[in-house]
């Protein structure tokens, strides 16, 4: 490795100039929507934020639900008689069985994601007005949701500012030509680009992780210079802190952080106190309001374990209490394991497919001459090796984008130390040829990385030309123009809607949502709580959320009782024209909620059959507003 050049700026303004060119590419003409429901989630979350509401949702999970009312006093699993007791023991006292103070489905605290994101969205949704919702509703014939433009913009700038990061640490820690090509290589991802305009935390989490690492590495540097390294321990802790809070899988890196500071620095241990101290800080609120709103110090995070173990998320939040989570010790284990091998079997395609990153194992064998980088390299790979086992944990290990999975931090460092390695083999085998040896290996490295990008370059300008009047939807399964205006346009402000896509009704419609349930006894319960506050389920709505990628078996088994009216719509897409069965008014277990939604004037067709609401008219709504 040769030393940083400081003459030379050239590299700086290629991988500068190449990184808005790309980014402005895939912002402006590759761009289809949010397409996440965690980014929907988090952006309607933000959107209360910025109306002075606070961390409230839209989306109600009915774990979340029964124990946050369980937690206000009012328990919706006992009996009437139980509650009438409850009540008049109550009324002696001077207080009420419901206190709105205390407890409100219509006021629900969000548990379930880190804050920083959302604090970050919900600032610039107060600069940009989209707190006001009638100021940003589609119209005319645009397909894109223009705030999921600004969620995206979010994402992107953070992108770019991560890669320049990333640019300048790397420089430090190796040379220019380095840190040139790891940033050409994130520029040139499609999985970088995905989360760069996915509205996920990622790109907010790798900023901070990249001056983590940097004031990691600044620590080792001034301890091996007989210099103080307290103060950049602090900052680095303060750096992972950030990550910690801009999505809770962070935790997982940051004990591999406070592993490798506990063994690196003597005292061996002592320096692990202030990054405590530091975290505990962070954690200190939302750790505050989780327990004092449900009790647990985790909310509803902690139920995403099921997402690696069970392979979703939902499973969990959908059911009422822990019990009813089909969870058996030894399946556990199995999944936890099996999960871990996983995480290796594709490792690659989680690291952005950026060859030289893989050999980052390999080059943990390696000696480099800088002592600081040697020891820097176990720092990350202590970090990895916890956060892989929090990615067993908390995501179902699939290589599309998702909140979860947080490999991609890694990828920029893991690509700088596989790429040295691979550099000073050559250099060290073969001087004569090692200038042609080096760009060659560099050149192809990028193209394996580059080219399916570049091979669709054409054709993703091209078609958003074309389409830059309208857009084209994330469709399906998602529609935002027919949930923003229909769907709007159909339900009133104080109903809640029971639906398959909660986070996109939320977010497009700005509307209460109640993700539908397995057991029709379990829609009761829930309607149950919002009865006692005045609230009822006004409508539901049917969308290719339900049945994308799932057969007839998987849709049974996932949806249960509610498994007819999940699949009307397939149905009717395939009869409606002949003689159309509406299998929703023929289910036996669906019998009282047929009589509600099921009329003949109560289905309201959005896209065809693909997407269904089903309105109730035989009771008003409640009187609340937006």
């Amino acid at each position: 490795m040769n030393p940083p050049n400081t003459g030379s700026r050239a590299p700086f303004f290629i991988v500068l100039i190449l990184l808005l060119v790309i980014t402005g590419v895939q912002f402006f003409f590759n761009f289809r929507g949010l397409s996440s429901d965690a980014a929907m989630d988090q952006a309607q979350i933000a959107r209360n934020v910025a109306r002075g509401e606070g961390l409230t949702t839209h989306r109600i999970r009915p774990i979340q639900l029964i124990a946050d009312s369980s937690k206000s006093g009012l328990n919706p699993l006992l009996s009437d008689a139980q509650l009438r007791e409850q009540e008049a023991i109550l009324a002696g006292q001077g207080k009420s069985l419901v206190d709105a103070e205390n407890f409100s489905p219509y006021k629900l605290r969000d548990t379930r994601y880190a804050p920083l994101n959302i604090l970050v969205e919900a600032a610039v949704f107060k600069l940009a007005g989209i707190h006001n919702y009638e100021l940003w509703k589609m119209t005319g014939d645009s397909m894109i949701y223009l705030p999921d433009r600004i969620v995206a913009a979010v994402s992107a700038i953070f992108f770019i500012l991560s890669v320049l990061s990333c640019y300048y640490v790397l420089r430090r820690m190796f040379d220019t030509t380095i840190a040139g090509f790891t940033c050409l290589t994130m520029i040139f991802s499609n999985l970088f680009l995905q989360y760069a305009t996915s509205g996920l935390p990622q790109m907010l989490m790798l900023f901070f992780f990249t001056w983590g690492v940097h004031f990691l590495y600044t620590a080792l540097v001034n301890d091996q210079e007989n210099r103080k390294f307290l103060w950049p321990i602090v900052f680095s802790a303060i750096c992972f802190s950030c990550v910690c809070l801009t999505g809770w899988i962070g935790l997982w890196p940051m004990a591999g952080f406070l592993l490798f500071v506990g063994i690196r620095f003597k005292p061996h241990g002592l320096y692990c106190l202030p990054v405590l101290v530091i975290l505990l800080l962070f954690l200190a609120y939302p750790v505050y309001i989780n327990k004092t709103t449900s009790g647990s110090i985790f909310g509803t995070a902690f139920y995403t374990i099921c997402t690696g173990l069970l392979g979703s998320e939902s499973t969990a939040m959908k059911a009422l209490v822990f019990g009813d989570i089909p969870i058996g010790a030894q399946t556990a284990v199995i999944s936890i394991i099996n999960n871990i091998i996983t995480q290796g079997n594709i490792l690659y395609e989680n690291l952005g497919h950026l060859p030289l990153a893989l050999v980052f194992l390999l080059a943990l064998l390696h000696t480099f001459k800088k002592k600081p980088v040697n020891q820097a390299k176990w720092g990350i790979f202590s970090m990895w090796c916890l956060a892989t086992v929090g990615m067993a944990l908390y995501t179902a290990n699939k290589t599309e984008i998702s909140i979860g999975q947080i490999q991609i931090l890694f990828s920029p460092f893991f690509t700088a130390f596989g790429t040295a390695f691979v550099l000073n083999l050559i250099a060290r085998h073969s001087k004569e040829a090692a200038p042609v040896l080096r760009g060659g290996v560099l050149l192809l490295a990028l193209l394996v990385t580059a080219l399916p990008l570049l091979l669709n370059l054409p054709q993703i300008v091209r078609v958003g030309i074309l389409t830059a009047h309208r857009g084209i939807p994330a469709w399906p399964p998602y529609y935002p123009l027919g949930i923003s205006q229909e769907v709007r346009n159909q339900t009133q402000a104080g109903d809640f809607i029971l639906t398959d896509q909660p986070a996109a009704v939320s977010w497009y419609a700005d509307r209460k949502t109640l993700d539908i349930p397995s057991l029709v006894s379990h829609f009761t319960t829930l309607e149950r709580v919002l009865s006692f506050h005045g609230g009822k389920v006004g409508s539901i709505l049917v969308t290719p959320s339900s049945t994308m990628g799932r057969d007839i078996r998987a849709v049974s088994g996932y949806y249960g009782e509610f498994a007819p009216l999940v699949l009307e719509g397939s149905i009717l897409g395939q009869t409606r024209d002949k003689n159309p069965v509406y299998i929703f008014n023929h289910s036996g277990a669906l019998s009282k909620l047929a009589e509600r939604f099921g009329q003949s004037d109560s289905r309201q067709f959005i896209m065809g059959a693909d997407m269904i609401l089903y309105r109730d008219l035989q009771q008003p709504g409640p009187a609340h507003q937006d």
